[in-house]
């Protein structure tokens, strides 16, 4: 009984373990409006419009038209690319 009480403790450990997803960062730099930002965690950033991306990161960045990166998307910018565009927020993947 003791070992399947163990047993059952040590999956339910590991179920916990696996569910948690811990914090992500972008490696590299994304600038914004000329200011970079070294490792940029993922997430959801306000910003003035007309916005400035520069992305020196492994991942892809969202520019939402308005704030808390909702309504529609204006623009996508992928690892290496740029763009310039209207939007209040941005999220970093």
């Amino acid at each position: 009984m003791r070992r399947r009480i163990a047993g059952v403790g040590m999956l339910a450990a590991a179920g916990v373990l696996a569910l948690a997803v811990p914090a992500q960062a972008a490696t590299g730099y994304l600038v914004v409006n000329g200011v970079p930002h070294q490792n940029p965690q993922r997430g959801c950033y306000a910003t003035s419009s007309p916005v400035s991306l520069q992305n020196y990161t492994n991942s892809i960045v969202l520019v939402h038209a308005a704030g808390n990166c909702q309504g529609p998307v204006t623009a996508e910018v992928d690892p290496g690319q740029s763009a310039t565009t209207f939007g209040a927020s941005y999220f970093v993947f």
